[in-house]
């Protein structure tokens, strides 16, 4: 008995005796003995695993810095948790796949593959669309296919790098690392069980929510010295690549809305088809977003210089003339694409817009007309430049493409902005096309400044702080201004013989102040648990005004006092003023506008009536329902080709 066993384990000592009891001979070990003695080493194994997860993961952070190149490579160093977040996923997965596979080389091929396959589609990604690869962009399998022709005419040192290191690793790993990572099938799966265990909870840990993922976040991985705050691409690259790829793993999947039934969504689109506008009211549409544009005078009193004019004055003068209302935002001082985007996709809820999606701007432009708009500054603040393709602009124009050309390389105010959106408009319209023109501001982007007067005095010194005297003059000064534009432009629209309707809104209050301290002087009540202090917090104010060829096209003065609406209503509630039935979702969301529902806000308070809910009546559920559905169904059940 003891030499069977004697003969049955001496296969497991590779210095010791052979399958049958026989010890190596001096040709054995001459012939493979060192050879095997490496492979076997349970250590040298690991050690060669955590080389090669090591250099898949710095190859990952060399190609993530994108063009930004050797100094933001170099600037991860200075932040150890980015370093951290970076390098040990890729350690634990491919340990993972080692335990489980039991085959160091395929560990490596499969787990560092991976890696840089994504980190390699991300460099490339950025590289043709200033856009960072992210886990939603994962189902865009179809696209990535594509684009692969233009990126063989790409590949660059980095990338050439990374494939043969990864490559390197696993020829290394055949040849030299062969070693099991345990005797049995027990120790491979509690060794397995144990790296999953850490890969996961570090993920769900600093990516998934809570405390630690936002201190990893803002704090420990922030490196802002080379890059803008408010370029999100810049932000997501300024952190490598496996680690925001990581943290974007939360918003790869929409949750569906309870209940939901894509053939009852399906169901509810055939029940309502888009209906066409009719040929003879086919008047021009221009949507302006003014950035931090408010009416202040609607809740403070502010003291005016006795020798000043209200800076209001020229925006009141047009109010008059118009059809107005307030805006009830779900943002404050910042955020200022939930507001465009709910406008423009009349969706409470948009999604993460990473993919062709509905919008009213595809609905005009089925409907024949020219869709482009204008922001006159950078393409990529809030990712606009590809964005806005895929709300189905026809063209859209930036700083980079057109504005910096007009105006010797600065980002354009109001009084450059305005009057280049009226010349496109004609331009537009001389292709005998009507022109859906969609365009956000920059003047009266905070924060304003301290120390020094921008635009003059409007308020006297000794009434307010320091600071707040400051920030107050500025930011009137730049009111006044934008008002100044938007009459001049009334006045060229009058003038016309084609029909024009102009529509104006704010897309949140303006920033005053660190912790709202001009807000406080103002004596504003910004009480959320009232309607007031809600309705003072999140509203704005919008406008419609036509000139009289729109007015006569559509049987409407647009003049006179709207309701309070969400963004997301606003273009609804427009079409009922022309008399439209509109699209699908304009007709899904008008019951929930006619029984009173005008502001649905992300915060989860209504407006329904007039009065401020927190929940909706059993009467209006259904349709309710019905709406967010179709929302849901027409974000992501539909294709929609660029």
């Amino acid at each position: 008995m003891k030499k069977y066993r004697r003969a049955r384990y001496a296969r497991f000592r590779p210095w010791g005796r052979g399958y049958a009891g026989k010890r190596y001979t001096g040709r054995h070990r001459r012939r493979g003995g060192l050879v095997m003695r490496l492979w076997r080493i349970r250590w040298l194994t690991m050690l060669g695993l955590l080389a090669a997860a090591l250099a898949v993961g710095l190859c990952s952070l060399r190609l993530a810095a994108g063009s930004y190149g050797e100094a933001m490579f170099q600037s991860y160093f200075a932040h150890p948790a980015t370093v951290w977040l970076n390098l040990v996923p890729p350690v634990l997965l491919i340990f993972f796949l080692w335990f489980l596979l039991r085959r160091a080389w395929l560990a490596v091929l499969l787990g560092g593959g991976l890696v840089t396959l994504l980190s390699v589609a991300d460099h490339f990604k950025l590289l043709f669309r200033d856009d960072p690869l992210t886990a939603a962009d994962l189902g865009l399998a179809a696209e990535g296919i594509n684009m692969a022709g233009h990126y063989l005419t790409a590949i660059s040192g980095e990338v050439i790098l990374a494939i043969a290191a990864a490559a390197a690793a696993v020829l290394l790993m055949a040849a030299i690392c062969r070693a099991r990572p345990a005797r049995t099938w027990k120790g491979c799966t509690v060794g397995g069980a144990l790296c999953l265990a850490l890969l996961s909870g570090m993920t769900w840990l600093f990516c998934a929510g809570g405390p630690y993922t936002a201190a990893a976040w803002n704090t420990w991985t922030q490196n802002e010295e080379d890059i803008n705050q408010w370029s999100a691409t810049q932000v997501y690259l300024s952190k490598g690549f496996v680690y925001p790829f990581l943290h974007s793993l939360p918003d790869a999947a929409e949750r569906k809305p309870d209940g939901y039934r894509e053939e009852d969504a399906a169901a509810l689109l055939a029940e309502y088809p888009d209906a066409d506008i009719p040929a003879d009211q086919r008047v021009n549409v221009v949507s302006i977003m003014l950035e931090g544009f408010n009416d202040l005078t609607q809740y403070a009193d502010i003291e005016l210089r006795t020798d000043k004019k209200s800076p209001y004055k020229p925006y009141h003068d047009l109010e008059k003339v118009s059809y107005t209302g307030r805006l009830i935002t779900n943002i404050f001082a910042a955020g200022t694409v939930d507001t465009e985007r709910g406008h423009v996709t009349g969706m409470t809820d948009f999604g993460n817009l990473r993919h062709n999606i509905w919008s009213y701007a595809r609905y005009f432009g089925d409907q024949g007309y020219i869709t482009d708009g204008s922001h006159p500054s950078n393409d990529w603040f809030y990712n606009r430049k590809n964005i806005n393709r895929y709300l189905g602009f026809d063209d859209y124009y930036f700083l980079e493409n057109h504005y910096a050309a007009i105006n010797d390389g600065e980002v354009a105010m109001d009084d450059v902005l305005l009057p280049e959106i009226y010349d496109l408009l004609v331009r537009d319209m001389e292709t005998g096309s009507p022109v859906f023109s969609f365009n956000v501001t920059y003047q009266n982007h905070g924060p304003y400044p301290i120390g020094w007067l921008r635009y003059g005095e409007y308020v006297p010194k000794d009434v307010y702080s320091e600071d707040s005297y400051y920030i107050l003059n500025n930011y009137l000064g730049g009111v006044e201004k934008t008002g100044q534009q938007l009459v001049k432009l009334k006045k060229k629209l009058e003038k016309l013989d084609e029909p024009v309707v102009l529509m104006v809104y704010g897309d949140h209050n303006p920033w005053l102040g660190d912790g709202n301290s001009v807000y406080e002087e103002l004596g504003v009540d910004f009480d959320l648990d009232t309607k007031e202090g809600f309705e003072n917090y999140y509203g704005t104010r919008y406008l419609i005004w036509a000139n009289d060829a729109a007015k006569e096209a559509l049987g409407f003065d647009f003049e006179g006092e709207g309701p309070d609406l969400s963004p997301a209503f606003l273009m609804a509630h427009f079409f009922d003023l022309c008399g439209w039935d509109g699209p699908s979702l304009t007709q899904v969301t008008r019951p929930l506008l006619d029984a009173g529902l005008t502001v649905a806000s992300s915060h989860g308070v209504y407006l329904y009536r007039g009065q401020m809910v927190d929940a909706l009546p059993e009467s209006l559920q259904a349709d309710w329902k019905n709406y967010v559905d179709l929302c849901y169904y027409l974000r992501n059940e539909i294709s929609f080709d660029d």
